[in-house]
């Protein structure tokens, strides 16, 4: 009897790792027939997040908007490019990291200290939180 007991555990465990492993590579890839978001969608998200934390006076806001609607339309952009189902390419990684780092560093120079101050923390939080950071989701390549 505990012999089979032993049998359950072990099936059970080699299930889950197969699950995690299964995980690891869909993560890896770009999704397949999953709609993308709209770029202003996404832009428009990005600053209502922004507003909400960093309490963007209306001039901010104005002088912001269009380096998340550029930095959106890119990041689609680029998406397209990649083939549904396949690992995102070095090239479009870094092209991906480029711009938000342009756009990261536009941002910032809108702000004032006290709003960098808290910008530069959402970001660190934001950077922590994905796939493949110290403290984030799995690991994935970005």
């Amino acid at each position: 009897m505990r012999q089979d007991s032993w049998l359950r555990v072990q099936t059970a465990v080699m299930a889950a790792l197969a699950l995690i492993c299964g995980a690891g590579v869909i993560l890896s890839q770009r999704p397949d027939g999953l709609p993308r978001m709209d770029p202003s969608k996404m832009a428009q998200q990005q600053l209502g997040a922004l507003k909400a934390r960093l309490n963007l006076t209306a001039a901010q806001e104005s002088e912001i908007k269009p380096f998340l609607d550029a930095q959106s339309k890119q990041m689609a952009e680029v998406w397209d490019k990649t083939a549904p189902g396949s690992p995102l390419p070095e090239a479009v990684l870094r092209t991906m990291r480029e711009s938000r780092a342009v756009t990261a560093k536009r941002i910032s120079e809108a702000l004032t200290d006290e709003q960098n101050a808290e910008y530069q923390k959402m970001m660190s939080e934001r950077r922590d939180s994905l796939p493949g950071s110290s403290r984030g989701g799995p690991a994935r390549q970005l």
